[in-house]
């Protein structure tokens, strides 16, 4: 039997599952080139390759954070239904710092982005 509460939770899970799907679905998926004067491939591959050291560096580390919440908060999330929704979100959240890492790394050795999206 359905009580009264699960008709109104669930018209919000839907949605908000909803608004996350279009989210994820309409990211610009563009080729992004990092470009320095005077600089050849193969130092732009090195220091690139630097970056990204760095950034997976940092993702690990987001991932045992992760790790570490989910451990504590997951029974709570399996039991209100949310554990792949919270689990999605820190995954996302733990990209986007990977993704800030190697941009502020490839910055501050002085590159730009060529064809960002």
């Amino acid at each position: 039997m359905i009580e009264r509460d699960d008709h109104l939770r669930l018209p919000a899970l839907a949605a908000a599952l909803g608004c996350l799907l279009l989210t994820a679905c309409t990211g610009q998926t563009t080729e992004v080139r990092w470009v320095k004067a005077n600089t050849d491939d193969q130092t732009v591959a090195r220091e690139l390759e630097d970056c990204q050291a760095q950034a997976a560096s940092a993702l690990a580390s987001e991932r045992g954070i992760n790790q570490d919440i989910s451990a504590t908060l997951g029974r709570n999330w399996a039991l209100s239904s949310t554990q792949n929704l919270q689990r999605q979100s820190m995954n996302q959240q733990a990209s986007g710092v990977a993704d800030q890492v190697l941009n502020n790394c490839m910055r501050a050795k002085g590159f730009t982005k060529e064809g960002s999206g």
